[in-house]
This record gives C-alpha cells, sequence and structure tokens, in this order.
C-alpha cells in the first residue's frame, strides 16, 4: 500500500478497529449476561418444584457472588408472625400494574426472625401506598416457602413502613430491638395455615424466558464485521476511481436501468 494511501486510509482503520472494538466487547456483555440467566433459569427448574423438606434440614451456603445453589427449595416452617412489623417494598409492579410486596417478620422456636414475603399488593391512585395492607394475626402459623438470598442495598431513603428492596442486613437493623433477623435468606410464601381469605395476591413462577441477550450479543458481532466490510470496500472503490482517472483502469460502466433510460430519454428530447 502506498504512503499517500496509508496515510488517508489509516485514521479510518483506526476507526473501524476501536469500533470492532467496542462491539467484540458489548457483545462479550451479552454473552455474560445471558449465561447470567441461564445459570438462574437452571436454578428454578431444578429447585422450584421439588418436595417441601422442613427448614431446619436445610444446609444454607452463600457462593462468593452473593448466590446460593439452594435457592427456590422449598421448605416447612413453623412459627408466629409479628405483624406490627410488618414491611412492604415498593416500586415492584406485576403483569405491568404498579405494586408493593408485603414482607411480616416469623418468629422461629430458636427466637431468630425469617423474613416472610407474603405476596403482591395492588398500588393506591396515589401509587405511593398499597391500595389495601391484609395482615395475617398474631398466633403460630405453619408455612410452606421457597427461600431466596437478600437482595441489594439500593441505598435509598428509608420511609416509614417501606423499604426499597429486600435487603435483610437493613431490617435486620430495622428490627433489632425485636430479635435477630436471619440475614441468608429469606421465604416466600407458597401456602399458611391458618389461612386467609384476604391476603396478598400469591408471587407467580419465575418467567424461564432467557431474553434477547444472545440476539444483541450476535448482533454486535454483525455490526463489527459490517464496519470491516464497508472499509474494504470504500477503499477498493477509492483505488478504482483513481485508477480510472489515471487511465490504467477502463471506467466501469453505468448499468442501463430505467432510471438511466428514461434520463437518456428526456435529454433526447430537449
Amino acid at each position: 500500500m502506498k504512503q499517500s494511501t496509508i496515510r488517508r486510509w489509516g485514521p479510518w482503520l483506526a476507526l473501524v478497529l476501536l469500533f470492532a472494538i467496542a462491539t467484540s466487547l458489548l457483545s462479550w456483555w451479552q454473552f455474560s449476561r445471558r449465561a447470567e440467566r441461564v445459570e438462574r433459569i437452571d436454578q428454578v427448574i431444578q429447585n422450584y418444584d421439588l418436595k417441601p423438606v422442613p427448614y431446619s434440614d436445610i444446609d444454607w451456603v452463600i457462593n462468593p457472588d452473593g448466590s446460593s445453589d439452594q435457592e427456590w427449595t422449598p421448605v416447612e416452617v413453623t412459627g408466629t408472625y409479628l405483624p406490627e412489623l410488618a414491611t412492604v417494598v415498593r416500586n415492584r409492579p406485576l403483569n405491568g400494574q404498579p405494586g408493593f410486596l408485603q414482607l411480616v417478620p416469623l418468629r422461629l422456636p430458636s427466637g431468630e426472625l425469617l423474613i416472610i414475603e407474603r405476596g403482591w399488593l395492588f398500588a393506591s391512585s396515589e401509587l405511593v401506598t398499597p391500595d389495601s395492607n391484609p395482615l395475617p394475626t398474631v398466633g403460630e402459623h405453619s408455612l410452606t416457602l421457597r427461600l431466596r438470598v437478600s437482595e441489594p442495598d439500593l441505598n435509598r431513603e428509608d420511609v416509614p413502613g417501606q423499604i426499597a428492596s429486600i435487603d435483610l442486613p437493613r431490617l435486620a437493623e430495622r428490627f433489632a430491638e425485636s430479635g435477630e433477623v436471619i440475614e441468608e435468606h429469606y421465604g416466600r410464601i407458597v401456602t399458611e395455615q391458618p389461612s386467609y381469605q384476604d391476603a396478598p395476591f400469591p408471587m407467580p413462577k419465575p418467567t424461564l424466558n432467557e431474553g434477547n441477550h444472545l440476539s444483541y450479543a450476535i448482533q454486535w458481532i454483525i455490526f463489527g464485521v459490517m464496519a470491516f466490510a464497508a472499509f474494504f470496500w470504500a477503499l477498493r472503490n477509492d483505488r478504482r476511481i483513481r485508477l480510472e482517472e489515471a487511465g490504467l483502469l477502463e471506467p466501469k460502466q453505468q448499468k442501463r436501468t430505467q432510471a438511466v433510460i428514461d434520463a437518456e430519454y428526456e435529454d433526447l428530447n430537449q
């Protein structure tokens, strides 16, 4: 390649390389997000429909990334609700409807408090509180739960009776005077005895759809390839034009499309 060609096209090649690197990183990011999503789906498939086991039989282990291989495992537990400590998790839409999640601590025979997610509540017309918040009665209850890991702290301001996420360490601080809160997991309710006619809406099974991460990853790869294809096409076209100008190559004949024929006809009849 001639020195003059390198000077003209070098910056464009560098730009294409930078674009290809960016699309490769974005593609890798989408592949990583898909892998995480597939892992969560596999965990739901593996644990969600298992036969419930006694809560005391669970040897709960937290992985370094904060997940647990036992998440979604059904367990059976007995304890006493503390409805006076009920809290709602705000900004939890369901099926396109704004709403909240209801959390009620359950005092276990050991004295520890297990946070129970009892279900979903419709938002009021003002969207800042639930439309209704039916609570369980005080007394012993037998529950079937699916265990979940703590959600991250969103660093939002506290609102009386509300919380931004199911952040168990923060809930442990909030309920410290009432007992020691279990911070490794909480329970999403499946059934409770005694049951209540007026109760939060049960949360549905998590979706098993892995989303569009794979298609997005492939699209970013295609964009990178297209950038190189466009660069080499432009370089080849520029070389052809310069050879034609220098008389070293016969000019490329224009295709006789209908538009060209119509233009010639108009020129002849002027």
